[in-house]
C-alpha cells in the first residue's frame, strides 16, 4: 500500500507485561514526528511525561541524540524523523520505552494504514482498556506489588501505598472522553518548545527585572559577606561563566544543558549534586539536565531573568545583561535572582506534581509573601500549620476524594514551591525531623526560620511590587 504524507496510521499500543493488558488504539497522521508521537503516547496512556524516553524501530534508535551520552546507541533525532519515514506496512512493531528506571516497553502494531475520513481531527484514540500505572512505581513487578497491597487492607504496606497514590486507585479505569480531550487541547504538546521553561528573545514576560545600577532593598554592611558567600549566587556565577567559556548547544527536544555540560558544571558547583546512585547493585545515572535540580533550577533563574539566552538545538550564551551581572556587586545579584524568581517564574517549575493549567496559582505567589513576612524572625515556625494556612487562604484544591491525602500533597507542594527556593536564597533555614512512618532514612520539614538577611529581602520585594 503507497505510503504518503495524508494517510492516517491506526496503532495498538499495548504496555508490555501488564496482565490484563493496558492497551491504546490510536489513529495518527503519517507525518506526525516521532516526538510529537511521544506526546500522544503520554496522553493516551496516561504517563506525566516525567522521564526519558526511546523509540526502537528496525532495529534503530530514535530519541534525544543528547541523552546517548557516549554514543553507542546511535540515537537518531526523534524530532526530524515523521511516521511516514519509519513506517512502510501494515502490521509492522515499533518499541517505545518509557523511564529507563522502571522501563516501561510498549509494543506499538500499526494495525491499518487507512485514508483520512473528513471531520474527524487527528490524534484521536479510539479505545483503550485499564488505567496507566503510576510513576516511579518500580515497574511492572513494582505495579503488581503496589495492587496487591492496596487490595488488601490487611497488607503491611497498604496504608502507605495508599497514602503515596493520593488516595483510591482503580487499575481499570480508563476514560476516552478525557484523553480525547487532551489530545483536542494538546497543541504542539508537552515535550515541545512551547512549553519549553526557557525563554525566547522575544519573551514579553512581565516582572521585576531591577537594573545592576538600580537600588535593591535597604542591606547591612553584614550581607555584603552573606550575599558573597551565598552558594547560589556563586553556581549562577559557575554557569553563566561556562556557557560563555564553553559552546553548549541545547538538546534537540527541551533545550536542555547537553550531559557533559551537566557533568563539568556540576563538578563546579559549591556542593556539587550526586550524578549517579547504586540501589539494589544496579547503577542509575543522571540522563537530564531536569534530574538535577540544584543545576536546573539556577538554569531556569538565568534564563528567566534574561541572563542567557538559547533552547531546543540553539547555543546557550550570555546576554548584555548576563555580562553586566557577573561584574554587579554580590547583594544585587543576590536580589536580582530573588525578584526573578519572585515575580516572572512559574513557581510550578519546582513541584513534581502538575497543576491543571501548568502554572502555579497566582495567589499563591501574592499570599507566600504575606505569610511570610508575618512569620517571627530567627524564631521556629512550624510548618504544617504554615502550609495549611497558606493552602486555605489561597483556595488550594486537590481533586482525590481522601481529604487527608490531598492535604498532604498540596503541603508538599507548599514544601517544594515556597519553603525551598527560599532555602537556597539564604531567606529560610529548614529544620527536619526522622519520617514517623518511613523512619530515618526519610526526612520532613517539621520548623523553619526566616533569617534576618531574608527578612530584609523579603521586604525589598514587598515594598517592590506595591
Amino acid at each position: 500500500m503507497p505510503n504518503k504524507p495524508g494517510q492516517i496510521y491506526q496503532i495498538k499500543v499495548t504496555l508490555n507485561g501488564t496482565r490484563p493488558p493496558v492497551w491504546r488504539r490510536i489513529q495518527v497522521l503519517a507525518n506526525t514526528t516521532l516526538l510529537k508521537l511521544h506526546d500522544i503516547l503520554q496522553i493516551v496512556m496516561g504517563w506525566q511525561d516525567y522521564h526519558l524516553h526511546l523509540f526502537t524501530i528496525e532495529g534503530i534508535t530514535y530519541g534525544d541524540p543528547a541523552d546517548d551520552e557516549f554514543g553507542d546507541m546511535g540515537t537518531l533525532d526523534e524530532a526530524s524523523f515523521k511516521l511516514n519515514q519509519v513506517i512502510d506496512r501494515e502490521g509492522q512493531r515499533l518499541g517505545y520505552e518509557y523511564d529507563f528506571g522502571d522501563g516501561w516497553q510498549h509494543t506499538l502494531l500499526v494495525e491499518k494504514i487507512l485514508p483520512p475520513e473528513e471531520g474527524v481531527r487527528y490524534p484521536i484514540c479510539l479505545k483503550g482498556s485499564r488505567a496507566c500505572p503510576p510513576e516511579d512505581v518500580g515497574g511492572v513487578w513494582g505495579y503488581q506489588h503496589m495492587l496487591e497491597a492496596i487490595r488488601n487492607p490487611g497488607h503491611e504496606e497498604h496504608e502507605e501505598y495508599l497514602t503515596w497514590i493520593g488516595g483510591d486507585f482503580d487499575p481499570a479505569a480508563f476514560d476516552l472522553a478525557e484523553v480525547n480531550a487532551q489530545l483536542r487541547s494538546m497543541g504542539r504538546g508537552r515535550s515541545t518548545e512551547a512549553s519549553s521553561p526557557w525563554p525566547m528573545e522575544d519573551d514579553e514576560s512581565v516582572g521585576l527585572r531591577p537594573e545592576p545600577d538600580a537600588p535593591g532593598p535597604a542591606l547591612l554592611s553584614e550581607d555584603q559577606i552573606v550575599a558573597e558567600n551565598l552558594p547560589l549566587r556563586r553556581d549562577v556565577i559557575v554557569l553563566l561563566t561556562y556557557l560563555r567559556d564553553n559552546k553548549v548547544t541545547g538538546t534537540p527536544s527541551l533545550g536542555n544543558l547537553t550531559l557533559k555540560a551537566v557533568r563539568e558544571i556540576c563538578a563546579r558547583l559549591v556542593e556539587p549534586p550526586q550524578l549517579e546512585a547504586v540501589i539494589g547493585g544496579q547503577v542509575f545515572r543522571v540522563r537530564s539536565e531536569t534530574d538535577v535540580w540544584p543545576l536546573y533550577f539556577r538554569h531556569v533563574l538565568a534564563a528567566v531573568g534574561g541572563l542567557v539566552t538559547g533552547g531546543p538545538s540553539r547555543r546557550w550564551k550570555l546576554t548584555p545583561l548576563g555580562e553586566r551581572f557577573l561584574a554587579a556587586p554580590a547583594p544585587w545579584q543576590v536580589w536580582f535572582l530573588l525578584a526573578t524568581w519572585w515575580t516572572r517564574t512559574n513557581w510550578a517549575v519546582a513541584s513534581a506534581h502538575g497543576f491543571e493549567d501548568g502554572r502555579m496559582p497566582p495567589a499563591v505567589v501574592r499570599l507566600a509573601l504575606t505569610h511570610l513576612l508575618a512569620a517571627p524572625v530567627e524564631e521556629p515556625t512550624s510548618f504544617v500549620p504554615f502550609a495549611d494556612s497558606l493552602i486555605q487562604d489561597a483556595g488550594l484544591y486537590w481533586p482525590i476524594e481522601d481529604r487527608d491525602s490531598a492535604q498532604l500533597i498540596l503541603r508538599i507542594i507548599m514544601e517544594h514551591t515556597v519553603i525551598s527556593p527560599l532555602v537556597d536564597f539564604g531567606i529560610v533555614q529548614p529544620e527536619y525531623e526522622p519520617h514517623p512512618r518511613l523512619g530515618a532514612g526519610f526526612r520532613e520539614l517539621s520548623t523553619f526560620r526566616i533569617t534576618a538577611f531574608g527578612r530584609r529581602l523579603l521586604a525589598g520585594i514587598r515594598e517592590a511590587t506595591r
